[in-house]
């Protein structure tokens, strides 16, 4: 609660288990920490929003368009680019030469799953400041013949390690998800690899893990009211059992590459906090 309020969000307090509860008759807790300013959005549209608003201030978007690396030529990085679709059947063994080359005035590297993977095709980057990568699969169900929803907030119970914990989002439509839990995957997506092939399937067997750990706060979910929904992935910078690292947010003053951002380890934030990274990327490094 201190952290939230030293950043400035607004009306956050500390409830008793009693008065949580009378808001959400279905939550079972002892205390509750009440933030009225958190809320949802549709990500869809926002990032339609977004591209429409970029494009109207001349921004250009290269679709199935794939960055396979790039050098440092005096201040400046050069960018090597090529078409996705010549990328299939690559097997990472022959070299690939570049369709095209772009000299921009600050590269951003904002490439999720894949930051750490591309930051290695830098020559001029030095290794020592790319850090490891480690992804965390994340499974959500849904409520399977509830007419209802049961509750009406976002519930997040206390996190554990590796997430947030099992807690209760909302869509806009008020239909409830469980998630994400926790699973530990290798990663695939190296530099012998353009492409994510990572697994986003989710395991209809792992909802018997989510029943005992939604019942800590929802002690009246019924057995097999769950059903699988999807699956994302988390880009972290600590693996299993070490102790939990921030993202980076990483320029020419850490690593002594001029025009280079790395964004490293862009999980929740990635979307939560997007525009707030934008700007203070831009503020700092856009010179």
């Amino acid at each position: 609660m201190k952290r939230g309020t030293a950043n400035g969000v607004h009306g956050l307090r500390m409830l008793e288990g009693f008065e949580a509860m009378k808001m959400e008759p279905e939550l079972q807790c002892v205390k509750a920490l009440l933030s009225p300013a958190s809320g949802i959005v549709d990500s869809h549209s926002l990032m339609l929003s977004l591209v429409g608003e970029a494009e109207n201030h001349g921004t250009t978007f290269s679709n199935n368009t794939s960055v396979i690396g790039g050098h440092l030529e005096g201040n400046c990085m050069n960018v090597y680019i090529s078409e996705s679709k010549n990328l299939r059947n690559w097997d990472g063994v022959s070299p690939l030469q570049p369709e095209l080359t772009l000299i921009p005035k600050l590269v951003v590297n904002s490439a999720g799953l894949s930051a750490p993977a591309l930051a290695k095709r830098f020559i001029g980057l030095d290794n020592v400041f790319i850090p490891p990568a480690y992804y965390a699969r994340g499974c959500y169900f849904s409520l399977a013949n509830t007419k209802v929803a049961p509750f009406k907030h976002l519930i997040y119970p206390i996190p554990e390690d590796g997430g947030l914990g099992v807690h209760v989002t909302l869509d806009l439509d008020g239909q409830i998800k469980f998630g994400p839990d926790v699973e530990w995957i290798d990663g695939i997506d190296d530099t012998l690899s353009f492409l994510n092939r990572f697994d986003y399937s989710v395991n209809a067997n792992r909802a018997e893990r989510f029943y005992p750990e939604i019942r800590k706060y929802y002690p009246d979910l019924r057995d097999g009211s769950l059903q699988p929904s999807y699956a994302g992935i988390r880009p972290k910078l600590s693996g299993p059992r070490q102790s939990p690292i921030d993202f980076v947010i990483q320029g020419d003053d850490t690593h002594g590459v001029p025009g280079l951002v790395n964004l490293f380890g862009i999980e929740s934030p990635g979307l939560t906090s997007s525009m707030a990274i934008a700007e203070y990327v831009a503020a700092k490094f856009l010179r």
